[in-house]
């Protein structure tokens, strides 16, 4: 009995091990595959290829001007002038669609995207993917990347050595990130990065860092306002 017992036991192993190499080496091709923004656009139909094609004419129009006799900031102009959407001109940085979907990049974040891909596959395989949703599906993946490049490591974010991070500015004009990096009134507003930027909202390049004031910031800075009970409400 305990023979068999044994026997068993190595079979199931066998087939455990299988199954974790199988499934450790499936993550890893997705990490590699999802590298590539028309990957993520064979599953994800509308309204993210509009997105990927938006990222296409930043990338176009950075290598067109690469191929001239441009400065390297200029370059980068060209490319960013090119975007339509936020998301867009961090193309121009050379980001793709996961780099602000994976989170901070971390183990556990990757895993959480990686079981987030996983999902949504089994959903668009099963025809139970909705073509025409809206809204992103985990906001603190995104905005954990937007923290990881202009908070915890600035440098990815453009800001040079030994510059201050104009983000974490302490001045009234600034008091909207002060507030959300401070303990207190972070854990009593609802309004977080998303909600003064959206990535895929269409606004001109010609309005600073793609921010509609009007229909987005000052319909948040309402909300915060009323959140922690301080601030003007009738803005």
């Amino acid at each position: 009995m305990w023979k068999y017992l044994g026997h068993w036991r190595r079979a199931i192993l066998i087939v455990l091990g299988s199954l974790g190499l199988l499934a450790f080496g499936s993550a890893m091709g997705v990490s590699v595959a999802e590298e590539n923004d028309a990957f993520c656009a064979t599953c994800h139909l509308n309204p993210e290829r509009t997105y990927v094609e938006r990222a296409r004419s930043v990338s176009q129009a950075y290598d067109l001007a690469s191929e001239g006799e441009l400065s390297a900031d200029d370059v980068w102009q060209t490319g960013r002038d090119a975007a339509r959407d936020l998301a867009s001109a961090h193309r121009a940085a050379a980001l793709n669609c996961v780099a602000c979907h994976r989170g901070d990049n971390g183990p556990t974040d990757r895993a959480t995207a990686l079981a987030l891909g996983a999902r949504n596959t089994l959903l668009y395989l099963t025809g139970q993917f909705d073509p025409d949703h809206r809204g992103v599906a985990r906001r603190d993946l995104v905005e954990a990347s937007c923290l990881r490049c202009h908070v915890d490591q600035p440098r990815l974010g453009g800001v040079a050595a030994g510059e201050e991070n104009p983000v974490l500015i302490q001045v009234f004009d600034n008091h909207f990130h002060a507030y959300l990096f401070d303990p207190v009134y972070a854990g009593m507003t609802s309004v977080s990065c998303l909600d003064c930027h959206p990535s895929h909202l269409e606004v001109p390049p010609i309005i600073p860092y793609f921010i509609d004031e009007e229909r987005v910031v000052v319909p948040a800075c309402v909300q915060c306002h009323i959140d922690v009970q301080k601030g003007p409400t009738d803005l």
